[in-house]
């Protein structure tokens, strides 16, 4: 079974998602609201998610390095 990114929720399996680059620090649902720094920066999970329904990217900063989903990513 091949893991979901937290963000954008396709089955990528990466420790940075090439769909929407949010680079899985482990953290839980419950504490999505929080930024815990590392590779994402200031920037929590929730925000993340945001950025991905509005950008197509965890940040705007990172549209032009993402791509879109192969088919057998698409939960």
């Amino acid at each position: 079974m091949i893991n979901r990114c937290p963000c954008c929720g396709y089955r990528t399996g990466c420790i940075t998602c090439p769909v929407c680059f949010w680079t899985d620090p482990g953290q839980a649902d419950p504490s999505a609201f929080v930024a815990v720094g590392g590779p994402n920066g200031d920037l929590s999970l929730n925000e993340a998610r945001l950025n991905f329904a509005l950008y197509g990217a965890s940040h705007p900063r990172y549209r032009e390095v993402v791509r879109k989903p192969r088919p057998d990513e698409i939960p």
